[in-house]
């Protein structure tokens, strides 16, 4: 019989979007059986997205040091930031940590834990040098990047759906035992489900 496991946890990173909007995106990950915390940059949900955002998740929005010291989240198996701004991009590209959303996706990065961004900035900084290099940047660290940069190329008005795409290849090789006791290893799992 094989060993129980438990949903992977997926720190979703929001620098700016309606709660209605996240929504589908949330559902989507929930039903890959994904248990997907939100992390906004700071006064990028209103406080009635956050209410909103809670209740879908069943976990509060986090947005400051405080409250995740308070409450910590659980480790993150995977991120998706979604959608991704200027600034957060080429703020993340430098290492800045001036916010909980940064130094989560920093020691993200530094760890080697998947990490997919969809960048959605302003239209008229799509196209500025710094930000490109930047998405280049965070490419050769590992972190996958979807669909261009540009949003009046983007197909798909809504650019989490791209991401939606990653984390699905994601969840076939995201079960985590239980209990650090479970019967099999991780690496066990990962074989077995591979196989």
């Amino acid at each position: 019989m094989p060993g129980k496991s438990r949903s992977p946890v997926l720190h979703l990173v929001v620098c700016g979007a309606a709660a209605t909007e996240l929504e589908p995106f949330i559902t989507a990950c929930q039903d890959l059986s994904w248990e997907v915390h939100v992390v906004s940059t700071p006064d990028a949900v209103d406080r009635d997205g956050q209410a909103s955002l809670a209740d879908l998740t069943h976990h509060p929005v986090r947005e400051d040091e405080q409250v995740e010291a308070l409450n910590p989240l659980p480790p993150a198996d995977a991120f998706a930031v979604a959608p991704a701004s200027f600034d957060l991009v080429n703020k993340w590209a430098y290492g800045l940590n001036d916010n909980l959303a940064l130094r989560l996706l920093n020691e993200a990065t530094a760890v080697g834990l998947p990490v997919v961004v969809v960048p959605a900035p302003d239209p008229g900084l799509a196209r500025h040098p710094a930000f490109r290099e930047n998405l280049e940047r965070l490419r050769h660290w590992g972190v996958t990047v979807t669909g261009p940069a540009e949003p009046t190329e983007v197909d798909d008005p809504l650019p989490w759906r791209a991401a939606t795409q990653v984390i699905s290849a994601w969840t076939r090789f995201a079960r985590v035992p239980a209990q650090p006791g479970a019967d099999r290893t991780y690496g066990e799992e990962l074989a077995m489900q591979a196989g």
